[in-house]
């Protein structure tokens, strides 16, 4: 006897689901990776990563009881959630037990260029209508076959003079890794 597929659904749901979480989970450490490089240790000392799971506590000011491993300072555009996310993944990474968060900031930075004018070349497909006559056998009626095929072609658009301008929104982080003692 063959299970059904009603049996086989939910198993299928879960499994796929736990794969498309696990892909959204190495997408995030993939673009935390490049933070890497913003943090400086203090000392020649290194210290186990923390687990995964680790909460790392962030504080306004440092505990009476601890010290400094390493400082991390970077500017970004991708905004104040991702700056505390990296700060956590780097603190992790450098086996840190807690973050002083000396200075987060947000600011707004205006930019306005022009982009000349020029041709933009794109490629398009058309379905063009080929008919074809095909000799009938022995003397036999002509057959007429029709049917359609894509055909590729490029077209060019003169694109006049543009101003562009907006804003570029920056975020930085001014933190100290801690150990606690």
């Amino acid at each position: 006897m063959r299970p059904s597929f009603k049996v086989l659904r939910t198993p299928l749901l879960l499994g796929t689901a736990l794969v498309g979480f696990s892909g959204c989970a190495a997408l995030e450490r993939m673009k935390m990776r490049p933070t890497e490089v913003y943090y400086v240790a203090n000392s020649t000392e290194q210290f186990p990563p923390k687990p995964p799971d680790f909460a790392v506590p962030t504080l306004n000011r440092p505990p009476p009881k601890s010290r400094a491993i390493g400082t991390y300072q970077f500017k970004t555009l991708e905004g104040r959630p991702f700056v505390l996310k990296s700060a956590i993944y780097n603190a992790r990474r450098v086996g840190a037990d807690a973050i002083w968060m000396r200075n987060v900031q947000e600011w707004a930075e205006p930019y306005a260029y022009d982009v000349p004018q020029h041709w933009e070349t794109h490629w398009e497909t058309r379905m063009e209508r080929r008919v074809t006559h095909i000799k009938g056998k022995d003397g036999g009626p002509a057959q007429v076959m029709e049917e359609f095929i894509p055909v590729p072609f490029q077209r060019q658009t003169w694109i006049p003079t543009q101003h562009v301008s907006g804003f570029n929104h920056f975020t930085s982080i001014d933190a100290v890794m801690l150990r606690l003692q």
